[in-house]
């Protein structure tokens, strides 16, 4: 379990540095997008669409590094009134609903990244399946992410179990 943390820790750090960089391209692109539009008068129809695809893929990808930190929100009124132990089982129950969720995200988005193989953007002409495959792979993630976490919550809970109380 450790090693799998560690590699999930590894991976979503170069997953910070894709999530940026693709952050950075889209800003220029919008940038660029209204300096053609408004200054010049003549606008690049490209950078919209491929500004709007690289925000879907900023989405999914940020989420997956989310699901590691717990950082997605929550309406946690229930956690605020249980004691510490029902607090810890309802954190596992939510954890392992999302784990199942994500897991039927993976399925249900690469059948529909199938779906629209034949489709082509509007302005570049790339097929439809780039766009809608940021379901899959940001599922993919998140669910590898939530394993990392419950993995981690199991380890912490056999930590506590084995401390000798003094």
């Amino acid at each position: 379990m450790k090693a799998y943390i560690n590699f999930m820790d590894t991976l979503n750090s170069g997953l910070r540095y894709i999530v940026s960089t693709l952050f950075i391209i889209m800003v220029s692109l919008v940038f660029l997008q209204v300096l053609t539009r408004f200054v010049i008068n003549y606008p690049i129809s490209w950078t919209e669409e491929i500004s709007r695809y690289l925000m879907i893929y900023i989405v999914f990808l940020g989420s997956a590094l989310l699901v590691r930190k717990s950082a997605h929100i929550a309406v946690d009124f229930l956690l605020e009134i249980v004691n510490p132990k029902a607090k810890g089982i309802l954190d596992m129950i939510v954890l392992i609903a999302s784990i199942i969720f994500f897991g039927l995200l993976i399925v249900f988005g690469t059948q529909l990244t199938f779906i629209v193989v034949g489709q082509a953007t509007p302005n570049l002409q790339f097929s439809m399946a780039w766009a809608y495959a940021a379901v899959p792979i940001g599922a993919l993630l998140m669910f590898l992410n939530a394993l990392a976490v419950l993995f981690e919550k199991m380890q912490n809970r056999g930590n506590e179990r084995e401390e000798p109380l003094t």
